[in-house]
């Protein structure tokens, strides 16, 4: 919806940009542009809010995995002590599952933040085209009465606006579909993948065996005493 609503922006913008620039805009035009002006402040001011709100949980949600993180590998270190390398090897997996969905968020985190500038910045820019057009229009209108005698008849409604954002939203598509060549490259890649986080587990679980190795040898050399 956000790619919509800064497709919207533009739009009315630009057709903002051309009644402002044009002398033979009449009153009944402006007022129609300032009603669209303000439906599309409505939606990004929607837009923004969700926004705001998916923000705070991405956020929360990468502080209590960054805790876990740290918890796993404690929680792995334990499990090397008392000899059990299965589980040692349990704990390094989950947290490197972890760390995954860490990069996954903070790359949530930081859409969601180029998202809020973004919005705010067309919603800025929307107001200002509000208020020269409402100028405009009040100026415009105020002439035709001078010349005609009597006022001109007040804004339409924005139905043709909206209708305009449903054809849009019906054109948009988010889906792409990878072809079974690139489908292919990225189960190969997975797999690199997976052997190479194996690795990296098991070079860990060496270097936790080497001191529980060296505590049981110095219990065991004191019981021979």
């Amino acid at each position: 919806m956000l790619r919509v609503a800064i497709q919207v922006k533009e739009l009315i913008s630009t057709n903002v940009t051309s009644a402002l620039d044009s002398m033979s805009s009449s009153a009944k035009t402006l007022h129609k542009l300032q009603r669209e002006i303000e439906e599309a402040i409505i939606t990004l001011e929607g837009e923004r809010t969700k926004t705001d709100r998916k923000l705070s949980r991405s956020k929360a949600t990468l502080t209590q995995m960054e805790l876990r993180e740290a918890d796993w590998t404690d929680k792995a270190k334990t499990a090397m002590d008392h000899g059990r390398e299965d589980l040692a090897r349990q704990a390094l997996l989950a947290r490197e599952d972890g760390r995954l969905t860490i990069a996954t968020t903070k790359e949530e985190v930081a859409q969601a933040e180029d998202d809020l500038k973004e919005i705010n910045s067309a919603i800025k820019e929307l107001e200002v085209k509000r208020e020269e057009t409402r100028e405009r229009a009040k100026a415009q209108l105020a002439a035709d009465a001078e010349n005609c005698g009597s006022p001109v008849p007040g804004a339409s409604s924005a139905e043709r606006h909206l209708d305009r954002i449903s054809q849009m939203e019906r054109r948009v598509d988010f889906a792409t579909e990878d072809s079974a060549e690139a489908r292919s490259n990225a189960g190969v890649d997975r797999e690199i993948e997976e052997l190479r986080r194996a690795s990296n587990i098991d070079a860990e679980l060496a270097t936790m065996k080497k001191p529980a190795a060296k505590s049981s040898a110095k219990r065991g050399g004191k019981k021979a005493k």
